[in-house]
């Protein structure tokens, strides 16, 4: 993108957030989160309107194909608000899990789990951290993914799963080959739908004293036998 288009892009952005999101900022701390959602749906659909949806994606897939250093700037916009991001849909998780599902999803995940995140139709979480181990450290992980068969078992514990409460799946960090020699070499990234039987969201972590909803919360899991299918990564 050009200077001056950027520029141009900024500019709407910063009025948008100003006219469009700052407002409801009163409203985001004092009421759940839910009760904000269908003004934010529509909130969506104006930044949609204005051709801004996703602008971390490639515009192949209706994003702006901005390279980092430009969508640093966009996101510093998007960050005078607690709003911003998710209008904007390029909010954490899910801006991550976009990316980790483009490179590495085969065709059927990608139609599955990554499209209704492009378009906004579907929230997902991403478990790593950890209550029993240092939740920083990824070499350092409990929650084991077994092969059997055609699946993989999932066991473990995950606390601060960002946004788990409503997501429609998570990307789980597990091990699923613990005699590897290198440390990273030991777990991979796993997909589990979260009505997958097993898959148990114990609760919302209060966050100074608030444990929030929906988008707006971090969570507990705990997944007990959770079996989901095992399918090869794209190449």
């Amino acid at each position: 993108m050009t200077t001056e288009r950027l520029n141009e892009v900024l500019r709407i952005i910063r009025d948008f957030i100003r006219t469009e999101a700052v407002p409801l900022e009163i409203e985001f701390i004092r009421r759940p989160f839910r009760d904000l959602l269908p003004r934010l749906s529509d909130k969506r659909e104006k930044v949609k309107a204005l051709g801004l949806w996703t602008p971390h994606l490639r515009e192949t897939l209706g994003g702006l194909g901005l390279p980092l250093a430009q969508f640093a700037r966009v996101s510093e916009e998007l960050g005078r608000t607690p709003l911003g991001h998710y209008l904007f849909n390029c909010q954490a998780p899910d801006v991550g899990n976009m990316e980790i599902l483009i490179e590495h999803a085969s065709a059927a995940q990608k139609e599955t789990f990554l499209m209704p995140l492009v378009r906004g139709e579907a929230r997902s979480c991403f478990a790593m951290t950890e209550p029993e181990l240092p939740g920083s450290n990824p070499t350092w992980l409990a929650t084991s993914a077994v092969k059997d068969g055609g699946d993989y078992i999932l066991s473990g514990h995950k606390w601060f799963a960002s946004a788990a409460d409503g997501s429609a799946f998570a990307i789980v960090m597990a091990v699923t080959n613990p005699e590897a020699q290198r440390p990273h070499h030991r777990a991979s990234l796993i997909i589990v739908p979260t009505d997958t039987p097993g898959f148990r969201r114990l609760r919302n972590i209060p966050v100074m004293g608030d444990a929030g909803e929906d988008y707006s919360s971090h969570a507990e899991i705990l997944f007990e036998n959770c079996r989901v299918p095992a399918v090869e990564p794209a190449r």
